[in-house]
């Protein structure tokens, strides 16, 4: 004779061992990780990185200001990242920043927002060495909600010592609308 606890741990017990012998595309684990999948193949596809522009910084930027501060700014190619559109011609100046008394740098961009619409950008600015064997470092301006004809300046921070002789670029920027 079973009690009324026994009988419910053995409809439990039933239960788990039908779950068990579900087969493997019924189980919710498999359709988490195909999920997953789908979302790292629509960014990988959409990413942009196929998109490149050849640019070099804005007029503002003069040659001295860059040589004077350790590092300069070259021509290269700049990719879009998530944005869906090229957004070089946004980059009015780029100033590579010279170190402050504790060995910070922190270059600037200065942006004008070429498009329509409110947009944000993100732009990563990299410090390598002149012959591009050797990366040092590099940091991410945002510049958000700027408005259509909008001009802003942003400083970033590098915090790593970069030698005389390296070059600061422009490597990606992402413009998205908002």
């Amino acid at each position: 004779m079973t009690t009324e606890k026994e009988a419910k741990a053995q409809a439990k017990a039933a239960k788990a061992a039908a779950k068990a012998m579900r087969p493997w595309f019924k189980k919710k684990r498999f359709w988490l990780l195909g999920g997953i999948a789908i979302i790292v193949i629509a960014v990988a596809t959409q990413g942009g990185s196929d998109t490149t522009t050849t640019t070099t910084p804005g007029a503002d930027e003069s040659s001295s200001e860059a040589e004077s501060s350790g590092a300069t700014a070259t021509e290269d190619t700049i990719g879009t990242g998530l944005g869906s559109k090229d957004a070089s011609g946004d980059i009015d100046s780029i100033d590579c920043g010279t170190p402050d008394a504790i060995g910070v740098r922190y270059p600037e961009v200065k942006v004008t927002n070429r498009s329509e619409k409110t947009s944000t950008y993100f732009i990563t600015v990299e410090f390598e060495s002149a012959d591009g064997s050797t990366k040092y470092d590099e940091t991410i301006i945002a510049i958000s909600s700027l408005d259509s004809g909008q001009t802003m300046t942003e400083k970033g921070f590098i915090a790593n010592e970069i030698p005389d002789g390296a070059v600061c670029k422009i490597t990606e920027i992402q413009r998205t609308a908002d």
